[in-house]
Parts: C-alpha cells; sequence; structure tokens
C-alpha cells in the first residue's frame, strides 16, 4: 500500500475518533496530548475507539492492511470500506462460513 493511501486512512480512522470523541465525550482531538493519544483512547475504554487505536497503533508498526489470519494485504476497498479490517477477503468470507456453520449447528442441536 503507497504512502498517500496509508495517509488517507489514518486521517479517516482520525476523523472516525474525533466524531466519537465529540459525540459521545465532549472532546475534541485537539484537545489530547498527541503523545498521550494512546493511552487516552484506551482509557475509555470504547470498543469502537480501542479498534480505531489498534488501526493506528498497526500503522506505525507497518502491520496495518496485512491481514491478521494469512498475513496477505487486504484491499484497499475493503479499508476504505472499514479501516480497522483485520482480515481479508479470503479469509474473512472463510470465518463467516465457519461461523455460520457453527450457527446453524448450535440451532439444529
Amino acid at each position: 500500500m503507497d504512502a498517500r493511501t496509508v495517509h488517507e486512512l489514518r486521517e479517516t480512522i482520525l476523523n472516525r475518533i474525533q466524531h466519537i470523541l465529540i459525540h459521545s465525550y465532549g472532546q475534541s482531538l485537539d484537545s489530547i496530548d498527541q503523545n498521550n493519544l494512546d493511552a487516552h483512547l484506551a482509557f475509555k475504554g470504547d470498543p469502537q475507539l480501542n479498534e480505531l487505536r489498534l488501526a493506528l497503533y498497526r500503522m506505525k508498526e507497518g502491520t496495518y492492511g496485512n491481514c491478521i489470519y494469512c498475513k496477505n494485504p487486504i484491499s484497499v476497498e475493503i479499508l476504505r470500506r472499514s479501516p480497522t479490517a483485520h482480515f481479508c477477503e479470503s479469509c474473512a468470507a472463510k470465518l463467516s462460513a465457519h461461523l455460520k456453520r457453527n450457527s446453524m449447528h448450535k440451532t439444529a442441536s
């Protein structure tokens, strides 16, 4: 993934964080020390903020955009729709099929 796309997705993530902070906590990113952003977001305990925080962390570590299962790249289209995506399209389909099978098995029991 090129640097421009990563930057675009980072801005999307930061905008989503900003939206949640404003609407749920009456805060803005401007009021948070950027050096402590990770700790501040983790402290909130908000699942959405946590997912967004972890996406920023993966960007910093250089693992953002790679499937956590097969390590292959996640398509930019998927990341644009869901910038916190953990799985490539293939692994997401396998997981969905597995969950569906387990759900059907439990209801049949």
